[in-house]
């Protein structure tokens, strides 16, 4: 058995430089963990990867996974993410500890020896970056939070207070972009069974209707309820923040929360900041990092060593 797996989705034939770049920094900088498993699961309808991709993936000691998914859930945002999460888990049982979640716009910096999660902690996770649509500490739960906690049948004692990555207290909130799991608990496989049974129902629809933001975040919002009605809060480890930090929200972070230089971190999601224009000098960041992701971010191959 694997003390842990990574595992993440990716979309054949769109660009997969920022998957093969988050497995490449892995094997780079994670140091006791760089040898890891990597799993990338991908829809089979889209076909496979380019021969380029292949070859990339194999050397990183990647596994590709391809599953069946339907064209309403491809079509519906991070519909695919929720049903490869399930199936990374049941294949997962019985052959690894804990399962490490990463979106592909993740770059681990250095060790990231806090997804090692203590033996009574089944649970690793960080707050959503921002409350958005969230509920702010205190505030009693909107039509669609009424609506997440029915469908995932979520006790009302579950609640704990939360700070967002740039400070804001809030209600139970997961942010569904990095996590750590242990397998056998069953919660991806439980989010995937919710999120197919809820976010086609006429009531959340309605709400998609009325401000798209919900369909963008239901698979989130499902994943906080999912987790507040299969666990107590001691059976869950809140990451330090500087686990899964935003770097395209650096300049939002309050001064008093903010990295004081990118080397500080341990994971970090960029989102499109790596394709904007002078990027670099919006960072506290060091040349030879940067060095590093312009190099990725062109798919160059040769990894002998782990560069």
């Amino acid at each position: 058995m694997h003390k842990q797996t990574f595992i993440t989705l990716a979309y054949p034939g769109s660009s997969i430089s920022s998957t093969l770049m988050m497995v490449a920094s892995i094997r780079k900088f994670g140091e006791t963990l760089a040898d890891s498993p990597v799993r990338v699961l991908f829809p089979r309808s889209l076909g496979d990867f380019s021969e380029q991709e292949c070859t990339r993936f194999a050397e990183l000691c990647v596994e590709t996974v391809p599953f069946d998914a339907d064209e309403e859930t491809l079509k519906f945002p991070f519909g695919a993410k929720v049903q490869a999460a399930a199936i990374a888990e049941q294949r997962a049982a019985e052959k690894t500890e804990l399962l490490i979640w990463l979106d592909s716009d993740t770059i681990v910096i250095t060790e990231p020896n806090e997804f090692m999660l203590p033996m009574d902690k089944a649970m690793g996770y960080r707050p959503v970056h921002h409350k958005l649509l969230g509920l702010a500490w205190g505030e009693q739960p909107d039509p669609f939070w009424t609506l997440i906690y029915q469908y995932c049948q979520v006790p009302v004692q579950k609640g704990f207070l939360m700070r967002t990555h740039v400070g804001e207290k809030i209600c139970p909130y997961f942010n569904a972009g990095t996590f750590v799991v242990r397998p056998e608990k069953g919660i991806l496989t439980r989010w995937w069974q919710v999120f197919q049974s809820s976010y086609r129902v006429s009531d959340f629809l309605f709400l998609y209707e009325k401000d798209s933001r919900y369909a963008i975040f239901m698979h989130q919002a499902v994943f906080t309820g999912v987790l507040l009605s299969m666990l107590e809060p001691t059976e869950m480890q809140e990451l330090s923040p500087s686990i899964n930090y935003p770097l395209h929200l650096h300049q939002d972070i309050p001064l008093n929360l903010r990295a004081n230089h990118i080397s500080d971190l341990v994971t970090v999601r960029y989102e499109k900041i790596f394709y904007e224009p002078g990027w670099q000098k919006k960072l506290p960041i060091s040349d030879q990092l940067v060095g590093w992701i312009e190099t990725q971010l062109k798919i160059k191959p040769a990894i002998g060593d782990k560069s």
